[in-house]
C-alpha cells in the first residue's frame, strides 16, 4: 500500500471510529429514555424528544459497512452492451446472485457467500463497494442552546403569508425516501413505487417520509406544504429502519427521471462516493432534472452524498433566527440554507411530529423550486429557469459571497415567487460577520453585508454600524435589486470573556421601504471558550444569518 493510500485509509478510519463511537454511545443510554412523551421525530440530535418507538431502531454500522460497503456485495458497471449482456449470461452460471440489474446504466449488483464465488466472474478491480445509505439519523453534535425552532411558523418565516394552497399545479415532484404513509394533509396526490419489497409482502413504513412529503405538499393547514397541487412520485428506496444502500439510491434516482419527474428530493445520504450513484446523477442532470439533498446532521465539514456532487443542490439547515445549526454539514459544495429545527410536519396515522434536520429543509428547497415554476409573473417556468431564480435571489448570510454554512444564502420563497414582480423595495442589513485577525495581528475585521432583497433599485442610502460606543456613518451605492454591497471595517479581537456590541442600522433618507425589520441587525462578537478564533453573535430577526464562525 502507498504512503498516499495509508494515510486516506487512516483518516478514513479516524473519521468513522468517530461516527461509531457516537452512534455506540446513543445505543447504550437508549434504554433508560424510554419514557411515554409526545410523538417527536428528530433527524437532529436531541434523543429525548424523539419518539419512543424509535429508540434502539437503528444499529451502528459495521466500520467495513462504511469504508468498503455492504459485506457480501459488489456492483458492477460495464461501458458497453455487449460486455453488459456477456456479463448477465456468465452471471447465471456462476455461484454468484444477482441482486438487482439497472440496465440503463448498465450496472449490476451481486452477492456472494465467498470471494470464491466470484472467480472467472471478474477480475479485482471490475467492481465497486454497495454503500450503506441512510436517512440521517447519526449526529455528532446538538443543536447550538440558543437554537430557535419554527413550529407551525415556517411558510411565514419563508415569506408565504397568504394562502398557497393552489400552489404548483402541474409541478411534479418525486422523493426517494422510505415511502409516504396515510395521512389527510396529503390526499390522493401521491403515486407510489416500492423498490424495498418488490413482489414480496408488505413491510412497515418509517415515518420519516411521510413527514417530507408533507413538507412539500401537505394541505390541511396544520402540516402545510409549499406547493400543495402538485403530483408527488414516492419511490420508496429504504426499509423500516431507515437504511438502504447506493444502487437502489441509483435505482431511485434513473426511475424518478424515466417517471417524468421535474423536481427529484432526497433527504438521505451516505459517506460512500458511489461512481454508480455519480453516474445516475449525471442522467438526471443531462435530462434536465433538479436533485435537491439534504447534506446530512453530522456536524462533518463535508456534505453526505448525493449532496456533495457537483449537479446537486445540497441543502443545509438553519433555525428561525436564520443561525446555521451546528449539527448541518458544511463545505463548499453546501448551495443553500433552510428551516431545519422544530418544524411542524405529518406522521402515519394522522399523527404530527416535530421535525429537525437537512432531512426537513431539503424538501423545503424542492418546494421552493416548484412554486417558483408556477407562481411568478411570467407564468410557467422549466425547472432550470426556477433553479437560476433560486441561485439569484437568496438572502445573504455568513460571510459575503458563497460560504461552507450558508452556501449562497438563506431560502426565501417570497423573493422567488416575485423575482419580475415590479415596485418591491426592500433594503436589508443581510449579515454582520466577524473575521478574526490573521497571524500575530490583533486587528480583525467586521464585514456589514447590505443586500438590496426587492426587485427595484435603491439609492441615497446610508448605513451607521455601531462598535461598541463608536458609530461609523458609510454611504451605500445604487443597488440594483438583488445586488450587494459589503462594508468592512477593522475591529479589535475579543480578549478572553470581552463581548463587542455591534449594531447596524439601515437609513433609508425618504426611500420606501417594504420591511423596516430587516433595516437593523444586532449582536455581540466574544470568543467561544475552548474555542480561541471563534465568534458567538446573537442574529437579528427574521431570516438572517448568525454571525459565528
Amino acid at each position: 500500500m502507498g504512503a498516499a493510500a495509508l494515510v486516506a485509509t487512516l483518516l478514513g478510519f479516524w473519521l468513522v471510529r468517530d461516527i461509531l463511537t457516537s452512534v455506540q454511545r446513543d445505543n447504550a443510554g437508549r434504554d433508560s429514555r424510554r419514557q411515554p412523551g409526545p410523538f417527536l421525530q428528530f433527524d437532529a440530535p436531541n434523543l429525548a424528544s424523539k419518539a419512543p418507538r424509535r429508540h434502539g431502531s437503528r444499529r451502528a454500522p459495521r466500520l467495513d459497512e462504511i469504508l468498503f460497503g455492504l459485506p457480501g456485495e459488489r456492483i458492477v458497471r460495464f461501458d458497453n452492451e455487449e460486455d453488459y449482456r456477456d456479463f448477465l449470461a456468465r452471471l447465471s452460471a456462476s455461484k454468484a446472485l444477482l441482486l438487482g440489474r439497472l440496465d440503463k446504466l448498465r450496472a449490476v449488483r451481486i452477492g456472494f457467500d465467498n470471494l470464491d464465488d466470484l472467480d472467472g466472474l471478474l477480475d479485482e478491480n471490475d467492481s465497486f463497494a454497495n454503500f450503506r445509505v441512510s436517512i440521517p439519523e447519526l449526529p455528532q453534535v446538538d443543536a447550538q442552546p440558543n437554537a430557535v425552532g419554527f413550529g407551525r411558523n415556517t411558510l411565514e418565516w419563508l415569506g408565504i403569508t397568504g394562502d398557497n394552497s393552489e400552489w404548483g399545479e402541474g409541478v411534479r415532484l418525486a422523493m426517494l425516501d422510505t415511502g409516504v404513509g396515510e395521512h389527510g394533509t396529503l390526499g390522493k396526490r401521491v403515486r407510489q413505487i416500492d423498490l424495498i419489497t418488490g413482489d414480496g409482502p408488505p413491510i412497515a413504513l418509517h415515518g420519516h417520509g411521510t413527514a417530507v412529503a408533507a413538507l412539500m405538499i401537505g394541505d390541511d393547514g396544520v402540516s402545510q406544504g409549499i406547493i400543495p397541487r402538485a403530483n408527488l412520485l414516492s419511490i420508496r428506496i429504504a426499509d423500516d429502519n431507515g437504511g438502504s444502500n447506493t444502487f437502489l439510491l441509483a435505482e431511485g434516482i434513473v426511475r424518478a427521471v424515466d417517471e417524468g419527474a421535474q423536481i427529484i428530493n432526497i433527504s438521505m445520504g451516505s459517506y460512500g462516493n458511489s461512481p454508480l450513484v455519480q453516474d445516475a446523477v449525471a442522467y438526471a442532470v443531462e435530462k434536465q432534472v433538479l436533485i435537491v439533498a439534504a447534506a446530512g446532521n453530522e456536524g462533518f465539514s463535508t456534505p453526505s452524498y448525493p449532496a456533495a456532487y457537483e449537479g446537486v443542490i445540497a441543502v443545509g439547515a438553519v433555525d428561525a433566527a436564520g443561525q446555521h445549526l451546528a449539527f448541518s454539514n458544511t463545505g463548499d459544495a453546501i448551495d443553500v440554507g433552510a428551516p431545519g429545527f422544530d418544524i411542524l410536519s405529518a406522521w402515519p396515522g394522522e399523527e404530527y411530529t416535530s421535525f429537525s434536520g437537512t432531512s426537513a429543509a431539503a424538501p423545503l428547497v424542492a418546494g421552493a423550486l416548484g412554486a417558483t415554476m408556477t407562481e411568478t409573473q411570467s407564468g410557467l417556468l422549466l425547472p432550470q429557469q426556477a433553479l437560476t431564480i433560486l441561485e439569484n435571489n437568496m438572502n445573504a448570510a455568513g460571510a459575503p459571497g458563497d460560504d461552507p454554512f450558508y452556501g449562497g444564502g438563506n431560502l426565501d420563497v417570497d423573493r422567488m415567487v416575485n423575482t419580475q414582480t415590479a415596485g418591491r423595495f426592500d433594503l436589508a442589513v443581510a449579515s454582520n460577520w466577524y473575521e478574526p485577525p490573521a497571524g500575530g495581528e490583533v486587528v480583525g475585521t467586521l464585514q456589514v453585508t447590505v443586500q438590496n432583497q426587492g426587485t427595484e433599485a435603491m439609492a441615497g442610502t446610508t448605513v451607521d454600524v455601531i462598535i461598541h460606543d463608536d458609530i461609523f456613518t458609510i454611504t451605500l451605492p445604487r443597488l440594483q435589486g438583488g445586488a450587494s454591497h459589503v462594508v468592512s471595517l477593522p475591529i479589535n479581537d475579543p480578549t478572553k470573556g470581552e463581548q463587542i456590541a455591534i449594531r447596524s442600522t439601515i437609513n433609508l433618507n425618504g426611500n420606501e421601504d417594504r420591511d423596516p425589520s430587516n433595516n437593523v441587525l444586532a449582536g455581540n462578537v466574544g470568543l467561544l471558550e475552548g474555542a480561541p478564533g471563534t465568534t458567538e453573535e446573537d442574529s437579528g430577526a427574521g431570516n438572517r444569518a448568525p454571525e459565528s464562525d
